[in-house]
């Protein structure tokens, strides 16, 4: 019975697999083939270098053997190659569009870049991988400070009259901080400084210091990657951020801040020990100028608004203010401890003599005074005080500069840039004039410091900033170095800013860092 049971239990089985085998399948079905991208590798490069902010583009073939890729959907992710023990590699989206064009604005380093190809109807996926090289994008140039709003950004412009270098290529790199951060700077500008020292040392000082109505940042001068903002550069908590103008002194690595009217003081090559004190003591608040001496002793200069007068460190470690010398004789043309006017303007020029504009606290009273701040106080700075109170428009003038080889010097209005000698006395002429609906905002004469390799380009260009409400533009206009004529023919123009607040020239010393 055991041995019968066994054989029907094998006789059956076969016969199901026979039945199951043979049967005929009556079903209706649908066979697809699934279609995956297939990306073309040998018509773009593997590998890319480009400078950081600037705009990467890669545009690969992609075929879907014969098939519509509209169906297709594109992202490209940027990682980085390597990272340090314990940190996160995250991919950071970039693109969802086949073809890559976008400024990256990651730190300098090494990276690959992926792009992920999927058919929406099926899932079906296919990628491809580059290696990409960030390098420093930013040497010789310029820098544009402008605000939308209540937010401000960074432009950088390379132009062949401001850097006479064939070697460094002509660019504009837009709104640095927004690239390089995912939001522009808070507050609205106020000023962007360079800080560059000519040295061969292992530490360069090269630094570039932004302030706006909320922020004081530090960020590097190879390529504006984030250093430091707002109380981690000062020695002290609880610093109100008020910062109102900025300037690294040609004496040694001197830097001076003017915040909420006071003055402070670093003196440091590295940044990371360039911090500010307290402010310095004293009864002042300051005008938002400051001007260092060429040579001498005076690390720095200020205008106290609050009193009429001109004050100066007591000395490099003193942490207090002091006033100047009263003249040493009846010959000066004036008593720096005893201006009584409200300063309306700063800046160097010929041999370095400091220009200051001033407006009377009543009136329309406004003057010129010329001072040699190139020597230790001796009570004989004074050089000249001229009266400009007659000059054309000169009760509307917003902006004030200083030409380098001439006695000549710039004011503006809204609409229109004067250029007068004062040493003469003569009529000032219109310069420049913008065109109809634009506002000048901003006016700068191109002054590297250092200079190196820009010798050429050096006080021969004047950069004017105009608003129509909408945008705004920048003006570059070249500067005759012999008469300090402006030739009113701008040799480059700007457009897509914001409000143009500040300008400033980049400059480069010895060394790479």
């Amino acid at each position: 019975m055991k041995t019968f049971r066994v054989y029907l239990f094998i006789c059956v089985g076969f016969l199901l697999a026979l039945v199951v085998s043979c049967k005929k399948d009556l079903g209706n079905y649908d066979y697809t083939i699934v279609n995956t991208p297939v990306l073309d590798t040998t018509k773009v490069a593997a590998s890319y270098s480009i400078e950081r902010y600037a705009n990467l583009v890669i545009e690969p073939k992609i075929k879907m053997n014969g098939i519509d890729t509209t169906s297709l959907s594109y992202k490209w992710i940027i990682y980085k190659q390597t990272v340090a023990t314990g940190q996160v590699n995250t991919p950071r989206e970039i693109s969802s569009l086949r073809r890559l064009n976008v400024s990256i604005g990651d730190p300098l380093g090494l990276y690959f870049v992926e792009l992920i190809v999927t058919d929406k109807k099926n899932a079906a996926k296919a990628n491809i991988v580059f290696n990409l090289s960030v390098s420093a994008g930013m040497e010789y140039g310029l820098l544009v400070l402008h605000s939308k709003g209540a937010t401000s950004d960074v432009d950088f412009l390379v132009t062949r009259n401001a850097v006479p270098i064939a070697s460094v290529p002509e660019k504009r790199l837009k709104n640095l901080y927004l690239t390089a951060t995912g939001s522009p700077l808070a507050g609205e500008g106020r000023f962007i400084s360079a800080s560059r020292r000519t040295s061969f040392t292992a530490i360069v000082t090269n630094w570039v210091t932004v302030g706006t109505s909320s922020q004081l940042q530090r960020v590097s001068g190879n390529d504006f990657t984030f250093l430091r903002d707002n109380e981690s550069l000062f020695l002290r908590p609880g610093t109100l951020i008020n910062p109102q103008a900025h300037n690294l002194s040609d004496l040694s690595s001197y830097e001076t801040l003017i915040n909420d009217g006071k003055m402070y003081i670093t003196n440091a090559s590295d940044q990371l020990v360039a911090s500010y004190s307290a402010a310095l003591t004293g009864d002042y608040y300051l005008a938002p100028f400051t001007v260092s001496g060429a040579s001498g002793s005076l690390i720095s200069v200020g205008y106290d608004q609050k009193n009429g007068r001109f004050i100066r460190p007591a000395s490099a470690t003193a942490g207090t203010i002091t006033d100047f010398r009263v003249p040493a004789n009846a010959g000066q043309p004036f008593n720096l401890t005893s201006i009584g006017k409200d300063m309306v303007g700063m800046d160097r020029g010929i041999t370095n003599y400091t220009l200051a504009f001033f407006k009377d606290k009543t009136g329309t009273g406004r003057s010129l005074y010329v001072i040699n701040f190139n020597k230790s106080d001796d009570g004989l700075l004074g050089v000249g005080r001229y009266d400009m109170t007659n000059l054309p428009e000169i009760s509307n003038a917003l902006f004030y500069q200083a030409n380098k080889s001439s006695n000549i010097c710039y004011y503006a209005t809204a609409s229109k840039v004067y250029l007068y000698d004062y040493t003469t006395q003569n009529t000032p002429t219109v310069g420049f004039q913008v065109p109809a609906g634009e506002t000048i905002t901003c006016m700068k004469v191109y002054k590297p410091t250092p200079n190196f390799n820009l010798t050429d380009a050096d006080g021969r260009l004047l950069y004017v900033a105009t608003w129509d409400g909408t945008q705004g533009r920048l003006y570059e206009l070249s500067i005759n170095p012999t008469t300090a004529v402006i030739n009113p023919n701008p040799l480059n123009r700007f457009d897509g800013f914001g409000k143009i607040t500040d300008v400033s020239a980049k400059p480069r010393g010895a060394g790479n860092l």
